[in-house]
């Protein structure tokens, strides 16, 4: 029988090698590696892993713009993110998403290996939804500092934009609210797909961080199903 597929996406080849070798030792999975994103899409064009194991901080494609690129293009695979910044308010938040799993750096093979099999045990429950929760995707944006625009889509035609600089949120848009009161909708539509643009030179901006720190509060909220 076919062995499920783990992929692995940093940059610190060292690292890649001893959790390849640590994981191997188990014998349940087939483990393959990538150094940055660009070549971890390659890998999930043929592979078809299960399961993506990913740094944020990376060269020349970060782990936020790979997953949002795995959003859209391969939505069922289950998501590990890796990183060592420290954000231990985040990590909580994200125990709670069936698909979605946090990890600080340093860690083991063992400590992966665990993770792994919590995440393969979520994907056999009757209420799996593929795709990563928007209370997800927000506070990683607000982690790594971006300065971009983020287009998230739920469902068929729930459709709306967050606007980041530095990773604080100066607005965001739905197809009929702006503000807080679309902040607040969006947060509530679970998984969604995502597409990260540079930010325009005449983008909307608000000079205090209300909408960032209701966000932070907001992904406490438990979404609703679409």
């Amino acid at each position: 029988m076919a062995k499920d597929k783990i992929l692995i996406v940093d940059d610190d080849i060292k690292l890649l090698g001893s959790l390849k070798n640590g994981l191997l030792k188990f014998g349940q999975f087939d483990i393959l590696t990538a150094v940055h994103g660009v070549q971890a899409l390659a890998i999930l064009k043929t592979a078809r892993p299960v399961i993506m194991v990913t740094d944020l901080q990376m060269p020349r494609m970060d782990g936020v713009e790979l997953l949002s690129i795995v959003t859209r293009d391969f939505p069922n695979i289950l998501c590990i993110v890796t990183t060592e910044l420290k954000d231990h308010a985040l990590r909580k938040k994200f125990q709670g998403d069936s698909l979605f799993s946090y990890v600080n750096k340093p860690f083991s093979h063992i400590r992966l290996h665990g993770e792994i099999i919590k995440m393969l045990d979520c994907r056999d429950e009757i209420n799996f939804r593929p795709g990563i929760y928007i209370t997800a995707m927000l506070p990683l944006i607000n982690l790594m500092q971006k300065s971009c625009i983020l287009e998230a889509t739920a469902g068929r035609d729930k459709k709306g934009i967050f606007y980041f600089e530095s990773g604080v949120i100066s607005d965001v848009r739905t197809m009929t609210r702006s503000g807080s009161p679309a902040l607040e909708e969006m947060l509530s539509w679970g998984p969604a797909r995502y597409e990260i643009n540079p930010l325009p030179e005449d983008y909307p901006h608000d000079s205090d961080n209300s909408l960032t720190e209701m966000m932070m509060q907001g992904t406490e909220v438990i979404p609703n199903d679409s």
